[in-house]
């Protein structure tokens, strides 16, 4: 299958995902999460904002916060670049294009290098630690700053998929994903044993 039926393919299947069902499954994968020495250790962690039925982690970030954790989340500032902006609450967010909730500026804005951990959002992910996003690259671009170990994939166990996703050079590999159910350690070897 190409990567435009794949997308389509796990499109529905997170459109398909209940209310009542993002609710249940957030508190599992925060639990998930903090129990990851990666994440409870860190002191900067880039998370992300979810949309409506993707895999949440406010819980996660509520929590990183009470305990006086950095967190950022990313912000597209052109057409093809993303940077990580600093946030101290969820309470202090605006709405941008499609009711997206975006920090409020001014930016502070992170180097990558500094992130202990980043948290990365997909609409699929292979066991391999293969990643397929919506498509635009932002964050195959920012992840060649940060080393593979830091990276973790987050998903909900129905983006999973056992056969191996399609990767180009330019995809970046996840170190670990993270489910409500599972944590998945994938990454072997730079070399290309996935």
């Amino acid at each position: 299958m190409d990567k435009t039926a794949l997308r389509k393919k796990f499109l529905e299947r997170r459109r398909n995902v209940q209310v009542q069902e993002v609710a249940i499954w957030s508190q599992q994968l925060a639990d998930r999460l903090w129990s990851i020495p990666t994440i409870s250790d860190a002191e900067h962690i880039m998370a992300y904002l979810a949309m409506p039925k993707e895999a949440n982690v406010d819980m996660l970030i509520t929590k990183a916060l009470q305990q006086g954790k950095y967190v950022y989340v990313p912000v597209c500032v052109t057409k093809t670049e993303m940077v990580g902006v600093r946030i101290q609450s969820l309470e202090d967010l605006d709405r941008g294009a499609l009711g997206i909730r975006i920090p409020k500026e001014p930016y502070v804005v992170v180097e990558p290098q500094t992130l202990d951990c980043i948290l990365v959002p997909g609409l699929a992910f292979d066991r391999r630690g293969g990643r397929m996003g919506m498509g635009a690259g932002y964050y195959d671009r920012y992840l060649q700053q940060i080393a593979v170990e830091n990276r973790i994939g987050i998903a909900w166990d129905n983006q999973i998929s056992e056969e191996m996703l399609p990767m180009a050079p330019h995809d970046e590999w996840m170190h670990t994903i993270v489910t409500p159910s599972e944590s998945i350690h994938c990454y072997k070897e730079k070399e290309g044993i996935h």
